[in-house]
């Protein structure tokens, strides 16, 4: 079997058939009929041999900076058990590469190298109308089975809303469920923290007033991607949730005012926490969009605003924009309503899903959450090992 450069595993119902040297690329045939091309420079640099891998680590010890600029393979051909093999000129270096693995990275139709293990992973954008949000899985299960844990965090990264049912009420739980995604996000509030009404509250959150929708701690740099919050109890009149998906928000936005959401992504905005023991501030674009223009991030959060510090002449554009956007939050068809339950615990995309609640009589009963929050990335890399580890279990043995 081929060495690959990392610790996945590949189809093997693919073989490279032929091999054609070009000036630039090699171009590469599969049995099922697929063409590919691929940079000299690119093959070189993933080259998978023990001399440019370690392989144990899995990590390069090959330095590209260090190889001959002008270097082309001498030979490209598929070889006998169906990989590619290339001989490269100047040093007589000789790389195999594994059919499966060069089939999952091809990048000449225009979508880019990417991994066979990430299945189609565009969000799944969500309003009012929508049935089966937030969807809901069995806590205990997710617990203890990865089949199931990995059905839920499928679904948390499609929707950014999900919730889990009858996870015991312990201190510690929702702690349990975040780490079984990853590594439990440490803020200025904690590991775990609280959430109820208290007579000298920390946070708005602690308090029983009506909280508008927001994420939280839009005022980090790097602000955490999940939040998880846990029903302990829930007795008390009032304080059921408001969950917008920050994604619908801003096509809303876009589609029906252009020059707010214009703003809304090129003006940013100061946000800051107010406590006598920490002061981070971070200034951006409410909306954040990658460099094809998708929405990425929506940071709401109008109790963690700082002072706008804008050019003079775009303070009156900001304000309306921010109005714009913060209308559209309270836009009951694209909200979903939903109360706790002791053992539910919500889990949602931080910079995505905004949340809010009404406020709630403290004197009626007890409300008692708890929460954490954990990354977008731990969410990522735990899918991709669970999904490795089943396609594993379906190798023949």
């Amino acid at each position: 079997m081929a060495l690959t450069p990392d610790f996945d595993t590949y189809p093997d119902d693919v073989t490279v058939t032929n091999a054609r040297l070009a000036p630039r690329w090699v171009a590469v045939s599969w049995s099922d009929g697929t063409l590919a091309r691929f940079h000299h420079a690119w093959l070189r640099d993933n080259c998978p041999c023990a001399g440019c891998v370690h392989q144990v680590t899995k990590e390069q010890v090959f330095e590209f900076v260090g190889a001959p600029v002008d270097n082309p393979p001498s030979a490209a051909e598929a070889g006998d058990d169906g990989t590619l093999e290339v001989v490269w000129s100047v040093d007589g270096h000789h790389s195999s590469y594994d059919a499966g693995w060069l089939f999952a990275y091809r990048y000449d139709d225009g979508l880019g190298a990417r991994p066979t293990e990430v299945p189609d992973d565009a969000p799944v954008v969500w309003d009012g109308s929508t049935e089966g949000v937030p969807a809901t899985f069995d806590g205990p299960a997710v617990l203890a089975d990865d089949e199931a844990l990995l059905e839920w965090l499928l679904a948390l990264r499609a929707y950014g809303l999900t919730r889990l049912r009858d996870v015991p009420t312990e201190l510690d739980a929702v702690g349990r469920v975040a780490a079984r995604i990853g590594i439990v996000r440490e803020t200025n509030f904690g590991v775990l923290w609280d959430v109820r009404s208290e007579v000298a509250p920390v946070t708005n959150a602690n308090t029983s007033f009506a909280l508008p929708p927001h994420v939280d701690l839009a005022m980090r740099e790097y602000q955490p991607g999940l939040q998880f919050l846990h029903c302990i109890e829930n007795s008390t009149r009032g304080g059921q949730g408001t969950y917008l998906d920050g994604l619908r928000v801003a096509d809303v936005l876009r589609a029906e005012q252009p020059d707010a959401f214009r703003v809304l992504t090129t003006v940013p905005w100061q946000f800051a926490n107010r406590s006598p023991v920490s002061d981070y501030r971070w200034a951006v674009t409410p909306i954040v969009l990658d460099a094809a223009g998708n929405v990425t991030e929506v940071r709401v959060g109008n109790w963690l605003r700082a002072p706008l510090a804008v050019a003079f002449d775009d303070v009156e554009p900001a304000y309306a924009a921010l109005r714009a956007l913060f209308e559209l939050t309270y836009r009951q068809d694209l909200a979903v309503r939903t109360s706790l339950e002791p053992g539910d615990v919500l889990a949602f995309d931080n910079r995505r899903i905004l949340h809010g609640r009404d406020a709630f009589e403290p004197t009626s009963g007890r409300r008692f959450l708890r929460g954490c929050y954990g990354e977008r990335d731990e969410l990522a890399s735990r899918i991709r090992i669970l999904q490795r580890a089943r396609r594993e279990a379906q190798l023949p043995r």
